[in-house]
């Protein structure tokens, strides 16, 4: 619909304001342009960090039908097993799962001050010094994606989130808000 003009200025735009310089309106974009209200206004979690880093992708697969009569409650980060899985916000790793355990396999919840929950499943393995009571710090890697339980042999991380410790919310928006599988630099340890 636009130009090559608008896609410079988008672009302009997006690197000014630290946003990744797409060229498009994404979620970020429209949010710093006020066409969006942000997170907070909308009443929903937000993360200061994304869970990955490096080559992947994600789509919106919020209830879609799972095996047993499930529904999809989160949002599956596809890519190689092996890269960096990062804490999304200061909190405490307060449940682990291990490989043995068949629909999450090697999993973990990360608990915020707020009391809201981040579930990561499927990792290949945790990071040294990962154990229930720990504390970390947004941005500190805590495990590697894999695809351990459920995971259909498709290297991923299932990733959910539940405000306040209660129901889960479509994750989507919300990790969407932070994209950046198009990183590839690892980021710096807290």
């Amino acid at each position: 619909i636009f130009g090559v003009a608008t896609a410079i200025s988008i672009t302009l735009f997006q690197t000014t304001r630290g946003l990744n310089p797409t060229g498009a309106v994404d979620m970020p974009t429209a949010i710093a342009l006020g066409v969006l209200p942000d997170l907070a206004t909308l009443g929903l979690p937000q993360i200061s960090v994304f869970p990955t880093q490096g080559r992947c992708s994600f789509v919106d697969s919020w209830h879609d039908k799972r095996s047993g009569g499930r529904l999809h409650i989160g949002v599956d980060i596809v890519g190689p097993i092996g890269l960096a899985i990062y804490a999304v916000t200061d909190g405490t790793i307060t449940k682990m799962y291990g490989a043995e355990s068949k629909l999450s396999g090697n999993a973990f919840r990360l608990t915020a001050a707020d009391a809201t929950y981040f579930f990561y499943a499927h990792l290949d393995s945790f990071a040294p010094g990962i154990a229930v009571g720990s504390a970390v710090k947004a941005g500190q890697i805590v495990g590697y994606m894999g695809s351990t339980g459920n995971a259909g042999g498709n290297s991923h991380l299932h990733f959910e989130i539940h405000p306040g410790g209660g129901d889960p919310v479509n994750p989507y928006p919300i990790v969407k808000a932070v994209d950046a599988c198009h990183v590839t630099e690892v980021l710096p340890q807290p």
